[in-house]
Formats: structure tokens, C-alpha cells, sequence
């Protein structure tokens, strides 16, 4: 399932790549060729690249890509290393759970009504990003949790049968 949704974020994050950049060749064509600049594409660039991040995030995410400081986790036992990567999971599930999707969801509904200047688009569907990039990092994060919890109750079960 998760090579699906990875590859389904994969062609969706290639064609706003794609549309970004056809958006700014013909923001430059019409600026310096028609002498009338385009207005609608600086909006869509913008929401097209808050699009690209909210998927992007989760996507390095679950592809274990993202940016990890490690000197200090270095220093920790096996066991060690574990257990703060189960803490830092529950942080994650925590964080997705009451930001991105509660609070994406509030900023998405109070967003009824308006639309953005140049596009003329719900501005609800610019601020839906936030709750599915929530959702998707849920879905990354509890099978990932919910091996490492696995791996630590198994090497306590292995520690308590050496110890007997």
C-alpha cells in the first residue's frame, strides 16, 4: 500500500514540478515579449509550491529522506536508540494528529467562502494541503511505530530469557 501512495505523490509532485515550470516560462514570455505580465501565475506558483511542500514532507518522510541530526543519538545503546525513536515517532503522530489535521481542518473550513485574487479559486482547496499532508504523515508514521515498538518488546523478551 505504501509504494502505491508513494507513487501516487510521486506524479503528482512531478506535475506541479512540470506546471511550475511552464507557469514561470510564460510569466517571463508575456513580461518580456507581450510587455504585460501574466497575473495569475505568481499566485499559482506560490500555491503550487505550498502543494509540492505539503506532500513533499511526508513523502521523504515515509522514504525515511528526511533531515535527521544524529550526533547525539549516536551515543545511545541499541536499546537506547530504540526507545527515542518510538518517543520520536509518538512526537510525529502527536504533532500530525492535533496540527496538521485538527488544526488543518479548522484553517481549511474557516477558509469557506473565500477565493484567492488572481485564480479566483476556494481558497479552501489551498488550505487542504495542510490536513492531507497530515493525514499522510499518520499514514507513514503508525505501521513505522508500530514495528519499532515491535523490535522493543522483542529484544526485552530476548533480555529477559538470557537473564534466566
Amino acid at each position: 500500500m505504501t509504494k502505491k501512495v508513494n507513487r501516487v505523490i510521486e506524479v503528482i509532485m512531478a506535475a506541479l514540478i512540470v506546471c511550475m515550470v511552464g507557469a514561470n516560462f510564460w510569466q517571463i514570455f508575456t513580461r518580456f515579449v507581450l510587455n504585460h505580465a501574466a497575473d495569475w501565475t505568481e499566485e499559482f506558483m506560490r500555491y503550487a509550491l505550498i502543494w509540492l511542500t505539503m506532500l513533499g514532507v511526508p513523502y521523504a518522510y515515509g522514504k525515511n529522506q528526511h533531515i535527521a541530526i544524529e550526533f547525539l543519538v549516536d551515543t545511545f545503546t541499541e536499546r537506547g536508540k530504540k526507545i527515542n525513536a518510538v518517543f520520536t515517532e509518538i512526537i510525529i503522530l502527536i504533532l500530525s494528529v492535533s496540527v496538521f489535521i485538527v488544526g488543518g481542518i479548522m484553517v481549511t473550513l474557516n477558509a469557506r467562502g473565500q477565493v484567492s485574487a488572481a485564480l479566483q479559486m476556494p481558497m479552501q482547496f489551498y488550505y487542504l494541503g495542510v490536513p492531507i499532508a497530515g493525514f499522510l504523515m499518520v499514514f507513514y508514521t503508525v505501521p513505522r511505530l508500530m514495528e519499532l515498538i515491535k523490535e522493543v518488546k522483542e529484544e526485552e523478551h530476548m533480555a529477559e530469557r538470557e537473564a534466566a
